[in-house]
This record gives structure tokens, sequence and C-alpha cells, in this order.
């Protein structure tokens, strides 16, 4: 019972998520951020795990949503959720980590396009590369 009566007070004078992004913007409180973190990167992780298809990439991805919300905490207006807030964060890593793997996919020859005629393209010369160490 005792334990009840304890978790019931604790909810009751617990903040909520935005109030505690609230005192983190304007008092850089470690603490309640530390208790964002907590609450929140089990379901950040699983986001960026989906968006990228790798769990380890979906760790660090985690990582930076935290270390990007913690750098934009001045930015927060509590006038919305704070879920959409970080959820937004982590989103927008996501989609830029997708498009970073996307550049890395053609920069190292993957599936190549064909040309109108059906001939896949190529160059016969040297690559950009070799041509600027010619000059």
């Amino acid at each position: 019972m005792k334990g009840l009566v304890a978790s019931t007070l604790s909810l009751l004078t617990s903040r909520t998520d935005e109030e505690a992004m609230c005192r983190v913007k304007l008092h850089d409180d470690d603490h309640e951020f530390a208790r964002l973190m907590r609450r929140w990167e089990g379901p950040i992780h699983r986001l960026c795990t989906r968006m990228t298809g790798d769990a380890h990439r979906g760790e660090d991805l985690k990582q930076d949503t935290f270390l990007r919300l913690f750098e934009k905490r001045k930015a927060y207006e509590p006038t919305g959720k704070f879920s959409t807030f970080l959820w937004r964060i982590a989103l927008n890593l996501c989609y830029d980590e997708l498009r970073r793997q996307e550049r890395r996919r053609e920069f190292l020859g993957g599936p190549k396009e064909q040309d109108s005629e059906g001939s896949e393209t190529a160059a016969d010369g040297p690559g950009p590369d070799a041509r600027a160490a010619q000059l």
C-alpha cells in the first residue's frame, strides 16, 4: 500500500514533458533533460531503426536526436506538444541519413540507370579524380 501511495504521489508531482522541456530551455536543467531522455530514448531508437533498417545506425541517430534537442532547446516553444518537436528532429535526421545513403550508393556505383535506348551509360575515359591529377 505504501508503494502505491508513493507512486501516485510521484505521478501527481511529476512534470509534463512540456514543463520539463521549458525547465531545460530556461534553466538548462540537466535532471529534467535526463528524465526526458530516459522516457523517449526507446521510442526514438525504434523510429530511427525502422527508418534506416539498421539498429546500429538507429542508435547513432537516437543519440544525434537528443544532442540536437539540447542544441535547439532555446528554440523550443511550448505551444505544441513536446513529442511533436522531438519526433520532428528525429525524422529530419533520419531523412538526412537516407539521403546520404542514396548519394553513397550513387557515388559508389550502385544500380546503374539505363538511357533511353536501353544501353547502360559509362565513361570510357579516366574518372574526374584522374583528370584533375593530370592538370
